[in-house]
């Protein structure tokens, strides 16, 4: 036995996964490997601010923000920062190889499980790790496919900074089909996942066409469009208009409606959270239900949930709000309603608007809000901190119509809520493509797309050829 032919055996016994540690069976022409055995690693050298925001040079340098960057095909072509020849050689930078996959090595970055392509050749920053198809071996895009289904984060050190080692990604079990079984997975992968973007940005059309649509019929609701017919058939247009002197609205209503305040048609307070800091932990766990603007940003028209709660201390120094408060931020996220569907507590940052029900519902005060939510962001004064108070609020001119005509208006704005239905539907069908995607790439690296050929060369023969190149 040659001496040559005993190290590639030798290499191949490494290169190989032991049949206990293969995550699971493939077709029998594919072998396990190791990440390391496959690709080529990349890291990158540091690049002082003095060189970050030049666009004008010829060699780019990504770093871990460009990974946002990337378009709907994960490729990034062109970086915002440049440098040249000179500074590469300067920094000793590396040139990192076209079709080079980027992704975070360092930090919470990790989490986010970014990936992209680069397109040209350049460099990294220090922060970046790159991997590359060895060419004989393995084909850009299957890598790459594969590579989206990874969590690399799962293969960070448990440190306070998060951190991805290359010793511990060379160890990575890696699926490796026959080189033309590789580029057949890589091409219907690439037509299935062109499919699911389409159908995404169908749903992205479907749910803005229907925030249009509500948007204006919520507009003629309370110009009294929606209900001209109703007005007509009940004679109502042949009452005299109520007098308005002194309290003239920013349109003309119909007869039979006027322009009341905020404060005239119902009650609004602010919530309570006076002790300092906010976040005391002595505050919260108790039984007392608590939300913040961010769960009325949230929410669609009710506030049906609640992830955190006030223990009895909280509770003493904070204030219950009725079911049926409407919800209103005055900090953050601007003029945001919901309806409350159980008592409540929330904090200063949220005004509670309970109304009297003898004139106007809460449903009717939420809807309006949300068609003039732009114009009270412009009473926001520009600071830092965005937000509105309570004197704003109760100044606010609402168009009330009749208690009967209400009652009609309520109820056509409330077939809305099918629409709402099926709006959620949407977003159901959102994370059932995403689900339907991540299944794709299961399916491919598993050989279970119907391309594979068993009659081909076994994908072994592929690490040899590797391999012998080692030990000439």
């Amino acid at each position: 036995m040659s001496k040559e032919k005993k190290t590639i055996e030798e290499l191949i016994e490494v290169a190989i996964l032991p049949e206990e540690e293969q995550p699971y069976e493939v077709a029998t022409n594919w072998v396990w490997s190791k990440l390391g055995v496959v690709v080529v690693f990349y890291s990158g050298s540091a690049f002082p601010k003095a060189y970050q925001g030049n666009e004008d040079k010829e060699i780019s340098f990504y770093k871990v923000g460009s990974l946002k960057e990337v378009d709907s095909k994960f490729f990034l072509n062109k970086s915002k920062d440049t440098i040249d020849e000179d500074v590469r050689k300067k920094l000793k930078a590396k040139l990192i190889p076209r079709n080079t996959i980027l992704f975070a090595k360092i930090g919470e970055a990790i989490r986010l499980n970014r990936r992209a392509l680069i397109g040209e050749e350049a460099c990294i920053d220090n922060n970046i790790m790159g991997i590359n198809a060895k060419e004989v071996i393995l084909e850009t895009k299957f890598l790459f496919y594969w590579s989206l289904m990874q969590d690399f984060y799962q293969y960070s050190q448990a440190t306070a900074v998060p951190s991805i080692r290359k010793s511990t990604l060379e160890e990575v079990p890696f699926p490796l089909p026959p080189i033309n079984e590789q580029k057949r997975i890589a091409e219907k992968v690439e037509r299935l996942l062109s499919k699911i973007e389409e159908a995404k940005q169908l749903i992205e059309e479907a749910k803005g066409t229907f925030e249009l649509r509500r948007a204006a019929i919520l507009d003629k609701a309370f110009h009294g469009e929606l209900t001209r017919k109703w007005r007509e058939e009940n004679q109502c247009d042949k009452l005299e208009p109520i007098e308005q002197s002194g309290n003239l609205g920013p349109f003309k209503l119909p007869h039979g409606w006027e322009w009341k305040k905020l404060g005239e048609i119902g009650e609004l307070q602010r919530g309570k959270s006076k002790h300092r800091p906010r976040n005391d932990p002595k505050l919260f766990g108790g039984e007392y239900p608590f939300i913040q603007t961010g769960d009325v940003a949230r929410s669609s028209d009710y506030v049906e949930d609640f992830s955190q709660t006030l223990s009895e201390f909280g509770y003493n120094q904070s204030k219950l709000f009725p079911i049926g408060t409407v919800c209103i931020t005055i900090a953050a996220n601007i003029a945001d309603t919901a309806i409350l569907k159980f008592p409540c507590c929330f904090p200063d940052s949220v005004v509670g608007f309970v109304p009297f029900e003898e004139i106007v519902s809460s449903e009717f005060v939420h809807y309006y809000i949300s068609t003039i939510k732009n114009d009270l962001e412009h009473y926001a004064p520009a600071t830092a901190q965005k937000n509105i108070n309570l004197k704003i609020l109760n100044e606010v001119l609402v168009p009330v119509p009749s208690l009967r005509e209400h009652e009609v208006i309520m109820d056509k704005i409330k077939n809305l809520l099918d629409k709402e239905y099926e709006a959620s539907q949407y977003l159901f069908l959102e994370n059932s493509i995403e689900l339907l995607k991540q299944s794709i790439l299961s399916k491919a690296f598993r050989g279970e797309l119907g391309t594979n050929d068993p009659s081909e060369e076994n994908a072994i023969e592929l690490l040899k050829e590797v391999l012998r190149e080692q030990v000439k």
